[in-house]
C-alpha cells in the first residue's frame, strides 16, 4: 500500500514539472505584462510656472539619457526629442532583441506642456513587429518628468 502511495505522488510530482514547464515555455518568447498592444502609451505634463523652455527641455534630456535611452533626433528649436529604440534585459542581464521601446518627447508650441509618447514593439514568432506600448516605462517616466518639470 505504501508503495503504491509513494508511487502515485512520484507520478503526480512529475507530471506538476512537466506541466510548470511546458507552462512556460509557453509563456517565454511573448511580451511582458506591461505590453499593450495598439498606439504608443501617451502622457501630458503642465510645465512648472516660471520654469524657462531651455531649462525644460535640457532636463528632460538628462532624465531620459540617464534612464538609458539615447537621443537620435534632438531639436531644441522645435520642442522634440526622440530616442533610439532600447532592447530591454531581463533580470539577470540578458537582452531580449524582440522587445523594444522608444520615446518621443514634444513640447507644445507655448512651451506650457511636455507631451510624452511612449512606443513599444515585440517581435512574434513569424518575426513581425506588433505596435504599442509600455505601460511601466510611461508610468515611471510620468512621474519622473512631472517631478522634474511638472506643475
Amino acid at each position: 500500500m505504501k508503495n503504491k502511495f509513494f508511487s502515485f505522488v512520484g507520478i503526480l510530482v512529475i507530471m506538476l514539472v512537466f506541466g510548470m514547464m511546458v507552462s512556460g515555455c509557453a509563456t517565454t518568447g511573448g511580451p511582458p505584462t506591461t505590453f499593450v498592444r495598439g498606439q504608443a502609451g501617451t502622457a501630458t505634463i503642465m510645465l512648472r510656472s516660471g520654469l524657462e523652455f531651455d531649462q525644460a527641455f535640457r532636463e528632460v534630456s538628462f532624465i531620459l539619457i540617464q534612464r538609458g535611452f539615447m537621443t537620435e533626433t534632438l531639436q531644441p528649436e522645435a520642442g522634440f526629442i526622440r530616442t533610439n529604440w532600447v532592447t530591454t534585459h531581463t533580470v539577470r542581464g540578458q537582452t531580449v532583441d524582440s522587445y523594444t521601446v522608444r520615446v518621443t518627447i514634444t513640447f507644445n508650441p507655448s512651451r506650457t506642456q511636455v507631451i510624452l509618447n511612449v512606443d513599444g514593439r515585440w517581435r512574434d514568432n513569424n518575426g513581425n513587429w506588433i505596435n504599442g506600448n509600455d505601460t511601466a516605462v510611461t508610468s515611471d517616466l510620468r512621474t519622473e518628468l512631472m517631478m522634474a518639470v511638472g506643475n
